[in-house]
Formats: structure tokens, sequence, C-alpha cells
């Protein structure tokens, strides 16, 4: 616990399309400056293979809840922590409001907000209303060794799903 006994949740927020290297060292850190850890999947509704945005989630919320699961529980983490899900909606000005509730969090902790990518700034002004503090992590190279057994240095799950895209033509 923090100061004033006021308890300091960090919140993952990733689509895990699919998790890798960066995403785990992120969730580590997370763990080491927050007394809590919520882990939210995003962009969970169910996605046709006929529509065009399956091939960007290419993997249902319940697999990737759990490979993430897998993760935390190889890791063994000693505090608390709990994975959610948040479906995508519209208007996005919504999203920070809907991601409070999807998270079950409240004004009564220090909720924290990972990203590693920029974020506009309407958007960060509406995650700040929503009593929501950011935190921006730099991605990181990492080694991603593809289905063909071949070394990559990337920093996303857009480049595994490309360099798995051409592997598999």
């Amino acid at each position: 616990m923090r100061k004033n006994n006021i308890k300091k949740i960090g919140v993952f927020l990733g689509r895990l399309q699919p998790q890798h290297a960066g995403h785990e060292s992120m969730i580590r850190q997370i763990f080491r400056e927050s007394d809590e850890v919520v882990l939210c999947i995003g962009s969970a509704q169910k996605i046709p293979k006929s529509d065009p945005l399956s091939e960007r989630n290419p993997y249902s919320a319940a697999l990737r809840k759990k490979r993430l699961i897998a993760f935390l529980q190889k890791e063994d983490f000693q505090k608390p922590w709990r994975v959610a899900a948040a479906t995508d909606i519209e208007p996005e000005s919504a999203w920070p409001q809907h991601l409070k509730k999807s998270c079950a969090l409240t004004d009564a902790t220090l909720n924290t907000v990972y990203f590693a990518d920029p974020i506009p700034n309407e958007y960060r002004l509406g995650m700040e209303e929503a009593g929501f503090k950011i935190r921006r992590i730099r991605r990181k190279k990492f080694l991603y060794e593809s289905q063909r057994n071949t070394l990559h240095k990337i920093s996303s799950a857009t480049e595994i799903r490309n360099i798995e895209r051409k592997t598999t033509s």
C-alpha cells in the first residue's frame, strides 16, 4: 500500500494479438510499480473471420486470456492480479469510462494505465478526466522466433502477424 492507504492499481491494456516478450516485459514492470495489477484484454468482442478486423485480431479473447493466465501463473507474481476484458465501443470518447467499468476500477484507488505507444492528446485527457494516471513505457526490441525457426528483432504483435503471414503464404 502507498501513503494515505491508497492502493496503487496498475492497469495493463493490450490486445495480445499475439502475446509476446514485449507485453511480458511491460507486465513485469507494472507488477514492480503497483500494489495490484489488472490485465485488460482489449478488442474482446467476437470478430467473424469474414470481418476485415479479423486479420488484425486473429485470436479469440478466450485463447488470449488462457495464454495470459498461463504466463502469470508461470511468473508466480506475489501481488494480487485479475484479468478483465473490454470490447471495442463507439464513440471512442466513451472508452475511458468503459475501461473503468470493464476492469471494475473505482475512484478509491490510484489507477495507472500503462501504454507502449504514444496516445492522442484528446484520448489522454479523457483518461485523466476518468481518473486514470497515464504511464508510458517505451517499446523495446526483442527476439522473436517464427514458425519457420528464423529469428527476427521486432517490437510489436503487428510485426509478428506480418512475419507469420509471409511464412505461411
